[in-house]
């Protein structure tokens, strides 16, 4: 058994990745003993894939679905509704969320951008009790990859989302809205903040060029009209002086 496990581990490209054999191995093991009253339609190559996609989907680990496809030898229907069985039967069936879809999917560069998607998802869906859907957060991947220019494809995405093709479509059609709309509002207020620095800086010109020269204290201006005349009365008087003596 363990042999099998290994052969297909090898085989998905994930004997290298650390701690992913015991993992899978262990949720096997809970597999069996949570499923002994639930008969498994499913065969042996099928267990051990899923649960090696479960073990990676734990330990953060990207993780070839396609691969993982051919070798449990499941329908992509079949594969997806025996994951989730699988995943309630472990006490698994957490919400997936966008790093965890781009782990799986190798698409870590947009992640940021996909996490501000979905956060400004949540603020226009402020009543919405199901914005925790997997469906939005995989969205967000997608659409932070059109805006980003990397290429994804929907089929690898809409399993994370558990939603049918139409609805994924109506839900990609609200999304660009939404986005569009965010984006004209983003640049309106960005000329309107260009247009208010800029006539704040041209008010602050104006009152400089516009102020006018400050009026002396009466007094200072006397004080100093006063020294002033007495230093040219000096000054003729030394003229007068120097005049007499030379004559």
């Amino acid at each position: 058994m363990v042999t099998l496990i290994e052969q297909l581990i090898s085989k998905m490209g994930l004997n290298d990745e650390p701690n992913v054999l015991e993992k899978t191995t262990e949720l096997l093991r809970l597999l069996e003993l949570r499923s002994s009253n639930v008969p498994l339609q499913i065969n042996e190559y099928g267990k051990i894939v899923l649960c090696a996609d479960l073990a990676s989907c734990l330990l953060g680990i990207g993780f070839d679905k396609e691969q993982a496809l051919k070798l449990s030898a499941l329908r992509k229907s079949h594969y997806a509704n025996n994951k989730r069985m699988f995943e309630k039967l472990l006490d698994l069936n957490r919400l997936v969320s966008v790093n965890d879809i781009c782990v799986q999917l190798s698409l870590n560069e947009v992640s940021r951008k996909a996490e501000e998607l979905l956060a400004l998802f949540k603020k226009v869906a402020r009543e919405n009790p199901d914005a925790d859907h997997p469906q939005y957060a995989a969205m967000a991947v997608f659409q932070a990859c059109r805006l980003m220019k990397k290429k994804v494809s929907k089929t690898k995405l809409l399993p994370f989302s558990n939603l049918r093709p139409t609805q994924w479509q109506q839900l990609e059609q609200q999304w660009e809205h939404m986005i569009t709309k965010h984006i004209k509002e983003a640049d309106v207020a960005s000329s309107l903040n260009n247009k208010l620095d800029l006539h704040q800086e041209n008010s602050v010109i104006n009152k400089k060029n516009s102020q006018t020269p400050e009026i002396e204290d009466y007094e200072k201006w006397k004080s100093r009209m006063l020294a002033m005349a007495e230093a040219k009365l000096k000054e003729s008087a030394i003229k007068v002086k120097e005049n007499i003596n030379e004559s």
